[in-house]
């Protein structure tokens, strides 16, 4: 495993949209400090949103991609023969420490050119990152036809960055005279991006950045036991569909 873990690794830092994808998070963030210097709440709302925003997509994409064009590869590894086991996990973890190390190096270069400090959310990028490599995994084993797999991947992005919420709010008004809120509370558990979200605003004291659904869950659970919460389904976010997708890959003909 150790052996694909690495080749993983460096076909990712010869990939020019990896560092493409760290020098977004380096400019962009280097915008957010230089701009938002004097309004802090403003700035890390920005902050928030450009990691919940960008980390997500490019997740997604590169580990469907990766996984899908891969292939072949796979086939001589089994041929040598490797185990599944070692391909898959190898594979995944190859990928997302790849995708991490670009997204802490352009943020965290940034952060330390301004003087800020911002290492809870760049762990948060770490999980989310692992979080939505599982989930590309996952979609590439269940679906067999690329396209496919990119259009629900893309939609999979659209439904938790921006539908997800909207959808929320909708059922608020549409039902405002029903007693809502603990399945308000609830359905933050069924979106990582939301999790991330409610996990900044409690630990980082940001209540005018929490929303509904995030005020809600800091009444019910507060701030340590609801960042606890919080990161236990997190954990949870990246062992189920990466349990599932290794799952259906032993199964799998290639």
């Amino acid at each position: 495993m150790k052996t694909i873990i690495f080749y993983e690794l460096k076909e990712m830092i010869r990939n020019k949209w990896w560092l493409g994808y760290g020098l977004s998070f380096f400019i962009l963030s280097s915008l957010i400090f230089h701009t938002g210097v004097t309004e802090s709440l403003r700035a890390s709302a920005s902050l928030l949103n450009l990691v919940l925003l960008l980390v997500p997509l490019f997740s997604l994409v590169f580990g469907s991609i990766s996984f899908v064009e891969n292939m072949p590869f796979q086939e001589v590894l089994l041929a040598i023969p490797t185990s599944r086991f070692s391909i898959f996990f190898g594979k995944w973890l190859g990928l997302s420490i790849g995708l991490s190390l670009s997204f802490v190096l352009g943020m965290g270069v940034s952060s330390l050119w301004y003087s800020v400090n911002v290492v809870f959310l760049m762990g948060l990028g770490v999980v989310l990152t692992f979080i939505f490599v599982s989930i590309s995994f996952l979609l590439s084993n269940f679906l067999k036809k690329k396209e496919l797999i990119f259009g629900i991947v893309l939609l999979i992005w659209l439904l938790f960055f921006l539908v997800y919420d909207v959808a929320i709010m909708a059922i608020v008004s549409l039902l405002s005279d029903y007693p809502l809120e603990k399945l308000i509370v609830l359905l933050v558990f069924f979106n990582p991006i939301d999790v991330v979200r409610t996990m900044v605003t409690i630990q980082e004291d940001l209540s005018a950045m929490m929303g509904y659904s995030g005020a809600l869950f800091y009444k019910y659970f507060g701030s340590g036991m609801g960042v606890s919460l919080c990161g236990g389904i997190l954990i949870l976010w990246i062992l189920f569909p990466l349990i599932l997708g290794y799952w259906k890959y032993k199964r799998k003909d290639l």
